[in-house]
């Protein structure tokens, strides 16, 4: 980038002058393994919990990665979203907390989804290995209801369809 250019509205940052945070992307798990909600990895690869609860910001991209855990395939679901710093969302793509958030992805349209979104990390008070996802479109809650008939193929198929005018061109 050169000086010259002119940044997208989304891209500007409120940021103070001063020290602060880097404005490179953070990776947040978002699982119950290691903590009580999602959390990040120290620079020792340690787990430390997200104090907040939600994270609002625009949404940019939505995809499912393949890899290996414990010699086994595995398959995740990874979320990019604009907020106070671009930040990675990864969870098992056949966890809870994707359920719900692909879910509540495929029942907004595009136009919803140029609006900031906040996700929400609810723990379980049932289950302490489970995490829900709760979206939020302003003080809206989205809609995200499912169950066994539930056809995740489908659900996943539309709310990438509905993510991908949003994804960076080139």
């Amino acid at each position: 980038m050169t000086a010259t250019q002119i940044l997208p509205q989304e891209q500007l940052l409120d940021r103070p002058l001063g020290f602060g945070e880097s404005p490179s992307a953070i990776a947040i798990f978002c699982n119950r393994a290691n903590t009580h909600t999602w959390y990040t990895l120290d620079s020792n690869s340690q787990p430390q919990e997200i104090p907040h609860p939600a994270l609002t910001g625009f949404l940019k991209s939505l995809e499912f990665i393949k890899g290996e855990y414990k010699r086994k395939p595995t398959c995740k679901i990874r979320v990019k979203l604009q907020a106070h710093r671009p930040c990675t969302l990864e969870a098992g793509a056949e966890s809870v907390f994707a359920k719900g958030l692909l879910m509540a992805i495929a029942n907004l349209n595009t136009k919803q989804l140029l609006q900031p979104i906040t996700i929400e990390a609810v723990p379980s008070d049932q289950d302490d290995k489970v995490l829900f996802c709760r979206v939020w479109l302003g003080t809206q809650k989205v809609f995200q209801r499912w169950d066994e008939t539930t056809h995740w193929r489908d659900v996943a198929k539309k709310a990438i369809d509905n993510v991908a005018p949003l994804q960076p061109q080139g």
